[in-house]
């Protein structure tokens, strides 16, 4: 134990921390028993960079102490360096000093546990006992030439932020991404996973104004704190003078203009390339299966390299491969996005398809929307925005095949005449430069917007022509293109247009008509096209991903849609969801013919309450894969870092808690998207009682100021996000939307019928809202 020593971080804003943290170190060196620990304070800094001093410090002791009762971006930076480096780490909190409010929607350190203490005396005693904590189990996972990289996106796409995104992929820099949009806390487990198997990593910090800057810019000193201990090519990008302290300023690549970041990323992706071929990542095996096991991500976006392994050819992906449907809705995290990359890849694999993969960002049609739109007519609103869509995809199905056929042209000479004539009608401008579909449909907004301002400024009384709105529209002569297109086109099998990401990206404020309006022209124009086309006998199908509350805007705000050709993702089947991760247990490692059961008897205990353990996280997952995935990690996550060989009921509850405080926040913000005045109405139910009859149900909602003329439409939210389910006189479980086949009259129905039932909170929130139930009730 003598031999054993250890380093103490603290962040230096909070004097009584620092001042009881000192005094501790002091006490504690007096003692013969126990690490030897040094703090900051004490690193030898004079004439030296501080950043690389103190990592440097932690990198020669066995441990690291650091305090995480107020949350900064050097501590969090080091906490990361000591979990790469696999040091020993002892996190400490002051139960004495009002928390960190962000330390619970950041979510790092919920998975790796923390000591507490209110003195110097109660924290000498903490580091004397330090000796005792194992290294944490990291679990390393192999690397990912497929996706080199992890990088972290923004909850707000600026266009530093898309330009980021945008040289990453001209790079050809395939990645793998944290998107708060998708996940709203991140996991150290995630984190530590990712940036194991990448060769290369990748965070900007975000100036002090932009909205979620504290938070982004905490996790992106976890995950640089992460690489830099890991030893992986690391690149911090600062979007103006501040945030980044002055211990880490040399740690950052400052950029002020868009030429800035081009240059940090293109010495960055030089810098990956080069580790992709000369690095060689060991491995080390884990000390047990569970620490082993690896789920794949939740997100589609972060797991293309492994999907087609293990997914589940259902329906609604068949119905979809076939052409049978053009809609594909469902609820976040039902799978939409799997979908759209397994049929996507499926046809492409045939050269002669042409396939648009298209995600447009939310952010830059309304950009586009409160820029032009707003200025237009009603009549020329949606005749303007359908062009638009119309015209964008045009240019797509150009810029693809001349891409694509870019060689095959001169091999084949019946295609190098249309090719060439082809090349001519779209390089008319300087959109066929931009890097790719997000930069490229920017330019085309921004030369619009500017269009309109320079010839009728703000005057949005204006009826446009069709020949005004061609002119404003256009910068290609577009008869000449789709002349050129058409005849081309015939030496294809078939065009595919897939959209994905249409309902991501919205404001705060929610869905207004217009934004529908967006959303319905881009199905108008889609069919336009997909009718010129077919008129040529180019087989052309569409395929569009849209969130199930969306679509249901969508349906509402256009009369003649109910005959869409649609297909809705859902999972009722238990069964289905287990095979799921049966698959994925598999591809992790365990053996071909194991059946659900004998894998998770050997990674769970079997019951938990009186319930079999599968069954109760399926029960707390609202019947969503992307949920049951995060939900099953965070216990495996408990398990792994408390040294458990297979995953215990405590690891469950703890794990529980930690996703359901997700959960709250993830339907708060789908609540938002529709009904804005609603986002925060979850914590109207905090510390009320799981079963409630209508009577408390009003109590509550009027309570938290959701009554009156709301309360209706309040009630129904609740009931389709399966917040609220209903549990009839009779029966032993309650019903929620998903058990209903997301058939909401028909929840409508048994609320009329029935005089006698109670509604039921969702268990999956019971933790995050601390619910009382049966066995929490005083």
């Amino acid at each position: 134990m003598a031999d054993i020593s250890g380093f103490v971080a603290y962040p230096a804003s909070a004097p009584v921390i620092g001042e009881s943290i000192e005094a501790a170190v002091e006490e504690h060196a007096r003692h013969a028993a126990g690490p030897r620990f040094t703090t900051w304070k004490e690193s030898e800094v004079v004439g030296q960079f501080i950043g690389t001093r103190i990592t440097a410090d932690i990198a020669d002791r066995d441990i690291l102490a650091a305090d995480i009762t107020r949350l900064n971006f050097n501590v969090t930076f080091e906490i990361g360096f000591a979990v790469g480096r696999r040091k020993r780490l002892l996190l400490i909190r002051n139960a004495a000093v009002r928390p960190d409010d962000d330390a619970a929607a950041l979510g790092i350190f919920d998975t790796i546990g923390h000591r507490e203490y209110e003195n110097s005396n109660q924290l000498a005693e903490i580091l004397r006992s330090a000796g005792e904590i194992a290294p944490m189990e990291v679990g390393i996972a192999a690397p990912n030439l497929a996706a080199p990289v992890y990088l972290l996106d923004a909850m707000y796409k600026t266009d530093q932020v898309r330009r980021i995104l945008s040289r990453v992929k001209k790079a050809k820099l395939s990645f793998r991404s944290f998107d708060p949009n998708e996940h709203p806390r991140l996991s150290a487990l995630e984190a530590i996973k990712n940036v194991s198997q990448s060769y290369g990593v990748l965070v900007h910090l975000l100036p002090a104004d932009i909205r979620d800057a504290r938070l982004h810019n905490l996790r992106a000193a976890f995950i640089a704190g992460l690489a830099d201990g890991m030893d992986k090519v690391r690149t911090i990008l600062q979007l103006s003078y501040d945030p980044v302290p002055l211990d880490y300023r040399d740690f950052v690549t400052t950029c002020f203009h868009p030429a800035d970041i081009d240059a940090a990323i293109s010495e960055f992706a030089t810098d990956v390339f080069e580790a992709c071929q000369t690095r060689r990542v060991v491995v080390p095996e884990p000390s047990t299966f569970l620490a082993g096991l690896n789920l794949g991500a939740s997100a589609a976006e972060n797991e293309l390299r492994d999907l087609s392994t293990y997914y589940i050819e259902i329906d609604a992906y068949k119905r979809a491969y076939r052409g049978e449907v053009r809609m594909i809705v469902g609820r976040k995290g039902a799978g939409k996005t799997a979908i759209f990359f397994q049929v996507r890849d499926r046809i492409r694999q045939d050269r002669s398809n042409v396939v648009l993969d298209l995600k447009p960002d939310g952010y830059q049609l309304l950009k586009f929307k409160d820029s032009v739109l707003h200025l237009l007519s009603e009549g020329t609103y949606q005749h303007t925005i359908t062009a638009f869509w119309e015209y964008l995809l045009l240019l797509e199905i150009c810029h693809k095949i001349l891409a694509e056929d870019k060689v095959p042209h001169t091999r084949d000479r019946r295609l190098y005449e249309p090719y060439r004539a082809l090349a001519n009608a779209y390089a008319s401008d300087e959109y066929v430069e931009e890097g790719d579909f997000s930069e490229r449909m920017a330019h085309l907004i921004r030369n619009i917007t500017n269009n309109y301002q320079a010839k009728y400024g703000d005057d949005g009384s204006r009826v446009l022509s069709t020949a005004e709105l061609t002119e404003l529209l256009y910068m290609h002569d577009v008869a000449t293109l789709r002349s050129a297109l058409e005849e081309y086109l015939p030496f294809k099998q078939s065009v595919w247009i897939l959209f994905d990401n249409l309902d991501k990206g919205w404001p705060s404020r929610g869905l207004a008509s217009g934004d529908v309006v967006l959303l319905r022209a881009l199905d108008d124009a889609a069919r336009k096209v997909q009718r010129q086309l077919e008129r040529h006998r180019v087989e052309t199908q569409v395929l569009i991903f849209l969130r199930q509350d969306i679509y249901e805007l969508l349906v509402e705000a256009s009369a003649d849609r109910g005959k869409e050709a649609r297909v809705s993702l859902d999972w009722s089947d238990a069964d289905l969801l287990r095979e799921m991760l049966r698959r994925r247990f598999v591809f992790s490692g365990a053996p071909l013919t194991s059946t659900f059961d004998d894998i998770w008897h050997q990674i769970c205990v079997g019951l938990l309450d009186g319930e079999e353990s599968s069954q109760y996280l399926i029960d707390r997952c609202l019947m969503r894969p992307r949920f049951l995935i995060d939900l099953v990690n965070y216990c495996r996550g408990f398990a792994v870092n408390l040294g458990h060989e297979r995953i215990e009921a405590s690891d469950i509850e703890k794990g529980l808690a930690a996703f359901s405080d997700d959960i709250v926040r993830d339907i708060g913000y789908e609540i938002r998207d529709v009904a804005p005045e609603l986002e925060d109405v979850l914590y109207a139910f905090i510390d009320v009682e799981d079963l409630l009859s209508g009577e408390q149900l009003e109590s509550v909602l009027l309570r938290g100021g959701y009554g009156g003329e709301r309360l209706e439409k309040t009630k129904e939210v609740l009931l389709w996000y399966g917040v609220l389910g209903i549990l009839r006189v009779g029966d032993d479980v309650p019903q929620y939307i998903y058990n209903l086949g997301y058939n909401i009259e028909r929840m409508r129905g048994i609320i009329r019928k029935e005089s006698d039932f109670l509604y039921s909170i969702n268990p999956a929130l019971w933790k995050g809202l601390a619910i009382m139930t049966g066995t929490t009730r005083p």
